[in-house]
């Protein structure tokens, strides 16, 4: 009975804080905008502290709210299979159903770039 009350109690008061993330897990990075026609990709995300998320070559830090995080690459050109380094930047804000939107930048050595609105939903526990 006790239980019930205080759920009632605290579901009146509005919702309680979600953690910034649930934790390690399995996310779907979907595409959208003049992206839209990538394909999803899932990613494996841990939770390093309470501030520091990683998957993959990133690590994002959570600045003023937004997870933030860039990495470096390097591919080769096909033509001449010169390598070019490239990267590929971050940044998500929580939604209101407990997901994240944001973007993800891609910029080519020389100055060219990418950028893809995507949206972060949580797909399980792994």
């Amino acid at each position: 009975m006790l239980l019930l009350v205080l759920a009632l109690f605290m579901s009146a008061c509005g919702r309680l804080d979600q953690p910034p993330w649930p934790g390690a897990g399995l996310w779907s990075l979907d595409f959208s905008g003049d992206c839209a026609g990538r394909e999803s990709e899932r990613i494996h995300i841990a939770q390093l502290d309470e501030k520091l998320i990683a998957f993959g070559n990133f690590r994002l830090l959570n600045d003023d709210g937004a997870y933030r995080g860039t990495a470096l690459f390097s591919a080769a050109m096909p033509a001449d299979g010169r390598d070019i380094p490239y990267t590929i930047s971050y940044s998500f804000a929580r939604t209101d159903d407990g997901g994240f939107i944001g973007t993800q930048t891609i910029i080519e050595d020389g100055g060219h770039g990418l950028s893809c609105p995507v949206a972060l939903r949580y797909l399980g526990r792994a």
